[in-house]
């Protein structure tokens, strides 16, 4: 394990996200995929997504004190397909993350395999797996994101059992010209023990978009529209057994999130909230809650350079000692090409850690 001490290893990370903001300003146009076949019953869309990175992060030192690991790796290879078959609309996505990431043994996995059908009217199902229809963070790409990485305003949820990606089915819809989108549907609990769930989670969503109906789910726009975004979603899973037989044991979650990025000035502002409160029961085990919000901005100037600040927080049950952390992210963004080439980097203060700072990134990302 390679460790250094973090005062040296700060000036190639300084240097690099000086860089950003002394790079040209040029208009950034929006990303997609590549079609390579269109016929009248089928069509195949490929895209790509390499994201490599260099980490630093406070490990404990040989003497009883605070070394800096430091990591090169390729955070994220995915290969994706899109298109239709007939009326159904299809996905699929393989992925290859943490290559060469300390502590990581990467596999090739699939991490998307989705069909939807149009049933009638406003209303189509979806089926396979995919991103379960929960928490604006959650349903955000990694490759949309304001800051490096989501933040634990999801990974708490994901604790639950609200992972990335989970098999199962849901309903979905939009009315109002795109205006008011619905979700609901069963999925299995990947933090659980297939043998221990008596019934599938429940997990539904409703979003409410005032603005731009155009990619909701992204952090930072680059056209001159205005986008303005509620949503409010929850699940619920009961009846989980453990293996005495006791089969009292739930997870409940209710959220609720909301967006809103406009021109103002010269630039444009990107706001974006989200609350989360989680509450789990282990069979013969008494309740936890926990809470967990966040609150990011970022200001885009010129289409190309955005510095961008997240505070997260989350509140823990007494149960399990309860206390609350804190967690700030400040980084900049350099978008190249809007989200298909950009470079991000960011820091972490994370508080009562005794660290004035608890670890930086950059990452640059080709996505398409």
């Amino acid at each position: 394990m390679k460790t250094h001490r973090f005062g040296i290893l700060a000036r190639p990370l300084a240097g690099a996200l000086l860089a950003l903001g002394i790079s040209p300003s040029l208009p950034a146009p929006a990303a997609g995929v590549v079609k390579v076949l269109e016929q009248e019953d089928f069509s195949l869309e490929l895209g790509l997504r390499v994201q490599p990175r260099m980490e630093l992060k406070p490990v404990s030192g040989s003497d009883g004190g605070t070394d800096w690991q430091r990591d090169f790796l390729v955070r994220r290879l995915r290969l994706k397909a899109y298109g239709r078959m007939i009326t159904a609309k299809y996905g699929f996505e393989v992925k290859i993350d943490g290559t060469d990431q300390i502590g990581s043994n990467p596999t090739a996995q699939v991490e998307n395999a989705w069909i939807q059908y149009h049933l009638v009217g406003a209303l189509d199902v979806r089926a396979g797996l995919y991103d379960q229809p929960f928490s604006r963070e959650r349903l955000t790409s990694d490759s949309r994101q304001l800051v490096v990485d989501r933040t634990e305003v999801s990974s708490v949820p994901e604790a639950a059992g609200l992972a990335d990606n989970a098999v199962g089915f849901h309903f979905l819809g939009k009315g109002g010209g795109g205006h008011a989108e619905y979700a609901v549907g069963l999925f299995d609990n990947v933090k659980i023990p297939g043998t221990f769930q008596n019934f599938p989670m429940v997990v539904g969503r409703l979003d409410l978009n005032l603005g731009s109906t155009k990619s909701v789910f992204q952090d930072t726009h680059f056209e001159n529209e205005s986008w303005c975004s509620v949503g409010v979603n929850g699940s619920y899973q009961g009846s989980i057994e453990d293996t005495s037989g006791a089969d009292d044991g739930l997870t409940a979650t209710m959220g609720i999130d909301g967006m809103i990025d406009i021109p103002a000035g010269p630039g444009r502002l990107f706001l974006r909230a989200e609350a989360n409160a989680v509450k789990t029961q282990r069979p013969g085990a008494e309740k936890i809650d926990t809470a967990v919000w966040m609150a990011g901005v970022g200001y885009l100037i010129a289409g190309r350079f955005q510095p961008a600040v997240v505070f997260d927080q989350v509140r823990l049950d007494d149960a399990v000692g309860g206390g609350v952390s804190n967690i700030t992210y400040l980084g900049v963004n350099f978008y190249q090409k809007s989200h298909s080439l950009k470079v991000q980097g960011d820091v972490r203060l994370a508080s009562g850690t005794g660290e004035s700072v608890d670890g930086g990134r950059i990452q640059a990302q080709l996505d398409f």
